[in-house]
């Protein structure tokens, strides 16, 4: 009987241990989160701007850019300015 405690114990400890190594990776990805869009974003044919906000994880994204008058007002070629949340 010992024998079983002693296993489930051990079976139990290895499995925190490795649930505890894999929260401690997910934490390290996300403090090396990569920035999905430059600071700089020239818009592409068929980009509005909220996908170009959704893309680039910027809810800003007007804000940040007072040339543009309207959401409708974004073309091939606009340059905008991105901040991405933070």
């Amino acid at each position: 009987m010992e024998g079983t405690a002693t296993r489930r114990q051990l079976v139990a400890f290895l499995l925190v241990f490795c649930l505890a190594l894999d929260g401690a990776e997910a934490g390290r990805a996300l403090v090396r989160r990569q920035v999905p869009c430059d600071e700089v974003y020239v818009a592409k044919e068929g980009e509005t701007l909220q996908t170009i906000a959704v893309k680039c994880d910027a809810p800003f994204v007007l804000d940040d850019n007072p040339q543009i008058q309207d959401d409708n007002d974004v073309g091939p070629g606009t340059v905008l300015i991105i901040r991405p949340w933070p």
